[in-house]
This record gives C-alpha cells, sequence and structure tokens, in this order.
C-alpha cells in the first residue's frame, strides 16, 4: 500500500511538473493578448499616453510567457501558449464590450414634416435635447420614403450611446435609430428603431 501511495505522488509530481508551465504560460498570454485589445482600441482613440502605458505591461508579460516556452519547447508548453492567445482573444474583446469602450456615432432620423409651436422640427428638437445633456448633435436635412427627414448625428464614448438614444425616444419615439454598423446592437438600440421615416 505504501508503494502504491509513493507511486501516485511520484506520477502526481511529473504531471504537475509537466502541466504548470503550460498553465502559466496561458494565463499569462490571456493576460497579454487581452492589453493588446486594450492597446488597440487606445491607439484608435489617440489616447498616447495610455496605449504606451498598456504597451510596456503587454510586451513585460510576453515576455514572460515566451522565456517559459522557450527554456524548453514542450509540445504540453506550446499548446499553453496557443490556448492562452486564443482566449485572451476572446476574453479582451469581451472584457472591451461590456465596458464599451472607444467612440459610437448614433444616428436618428427624424420625420421633418412635423414641427412644434416654435417652428422647430423634430430633428432639431431632438439635437437640443442631446446638446443639453452635453453631447454634440448636428442636423442634416434629406428626403425620406415618406417625404422629408431631419438626420441627427452624434459622436459620444459608446458607453453614452444608450442614454442619447434615450433622449432622441423621448421625443420622437417612432425615430428611426442606428448605432455605428453594430452587429450586436444593445437591446436599446433594437426597441423601437422602425418608423415613420
Amino acid at each position: 500500500m505504501d508503494q502504491f501511495v509513493t507511486d501516485l505522488a511520484s506520477q502526481a509530481s511529473v504531471l504537475w511538473a509537466l502541466l504548470w508551465p503550460a498553465a502559466t504560460i496561458a494565463l499569462l498570454r490571456i493576460c497579454d493578448v487581452s492589453l493588446n485589445v486594450f492597446r488597440t482600441v487606445f491607439v484608435v482613440q489617440e489616447r498616447r499616453l495610455l496605449a504606451a502605458v498598456v504597451a510596456g505591461a503587454e510586451a513585460a508579460v510576453w515576455l514572460a510567457a515566451a522565456g517559459i516556452v522557450f527554456a524548453d519547447m514542450t509540445p504540453v508548453r506550446i499548446a499553453g501558449f496557443v490556448v492562452g492567445v486564443a482566449s485572451g482573444t476572446a476574453i479582451g474583446v469581451e472584457v472591451a464590450r461590456r465596458l464599451r469602450l472607444g467612440m459610437a456615432t448614433v444616428r436618428i432620423y427624424a420625420d421633418a414634416r412635423f414641427t412644434g409651436p416654435d417652428g422647430r422640427t423634430q430633428g432639431h428638437l431632438i439635437a437640443d435635447a442631446i446638446r443639453l445633456a452635453g453631447h454634440g448633435a448636428t442636423v442634416f436635412q434629406g428626403s425620406g420614403r415618406n417625404g422629408p427627414v431631419d438626420l441627427v448625428l452624434s459622436t459620444v464614448r459608446r458607453r453614452d450611446a444608450n442614454a442619447v438614444l434615450a433622449i432622441a425616444r423621448d421625443i420622437e419615439p417612432l425615430a428611426f435609430a442606428a448605432v455605428d454598423n453594430s452587429l450586436h446592437p444593445s437591446p436599446a438600440v433594437l426597441s423601437g428603431t422602425v418608423g415613420r421615416v
């Protein structure tokens, strides 16, 4: 019985010595690839200092992972490296999505045939309300399926996009609205997107 326990402990020790470097590599790569996603967002936003700090952290973590792999290139360590890159990409994109990093352009199409008592169209009322909330808004006139249309554009931080949409919905619930060209809009973007424009 003592021999069995000794053999089992020896095998567990060998397995642990084989797997812990691979797990460490995978975790390091998850970290540095996720940092790469954030660095890319910050570069696009021209946030130089933040992009530089994240790039430095990314490089340090990558060197640690690569050092472990290059010290002994076993298939298990290489697999840990590959799994870490794939997982880090998925995790980085998901975290960036949840944090709503970056900018978004909100487009609101309002029917311009109806004016308020002061003679302003719905698009101008929406733009004024967006500006009052502290965001920029520009109004363009155009022609829609049913006649004249006001196109209101507001470029805001992505996390403020739903608030801008809510402002527009308060004034004209049937206005057509879109945020960038997102393939996965939030439920607030989807509600009421088909209007009479």
